[in-house]
């Protein structure tokens, strides 16, 4: 039997961008589906860096993800794929209209009511109107320190 140690596991960082009775969404149309702002870190950027950077590169915000949301995990066994991905909450730093800052995706601020009729990848849309009520985890950063003298 394979062990995890065996499937590499993809780490992606997304945001939940929440403003009044909508959350920011991308439109993939080339899929038919709708995916949280998001991507995979670069080397040696951190989890929130990169949900910010990803944020903006796709919707033109410029975002604070200040709190853990969710963490969850998708471990497909038949392609022996297993993503885990780190969703924040964010508050916005500027109020702009989302603009597409790559082809092919579209966003759009999706109200509560409109994201029971959406595809959402992963399927988390049942859980993000609990993180406009609060409901989240707290992010501390990457807490590794050099110790002394590994300089």
């Amino acid at each position: 039997m394979k062990s995890v140690a065996d499937s590499p596991v993809e780490l992606r960082c997304a945001v939940a961008v929440i403003r009044g009775d909508a959350v920011l969404l991308v439109q993939r149309p080339n899929r038919g589906d709708w995916v949280l702002p998001g991507g995979r870190p670069h080397l040696n950027e951190g989890m929130s860096s990169c949900a910010r950077r990803e944020t903006r590169e796709e919707t033109g915000l410029d975002v604070y993800p200040n709190r853990c949301g969710l963490v969850l995990e998708v471990n497909d066994p038949v392609a022996q794929h297993r993503i885990v991905e780190l969703v924040f909450v964010a508050e916005e730093f500027d109020h702009g209209v989302p603009i597409t800052g790559e082809p092919g995706r579209r966003p759009a601020w999706v109200s509560w009511d409109e994201l029971k009729t959406v595809t959402l990848h992963p399927p988390i849309a049942g859980f993000l109107p609990d993180l406009r009520r609060g409901g989240y985890a707290r992010y501390l950063g990457n807490l590794w320190r050099p110790e002394p003298g590994d300089r």
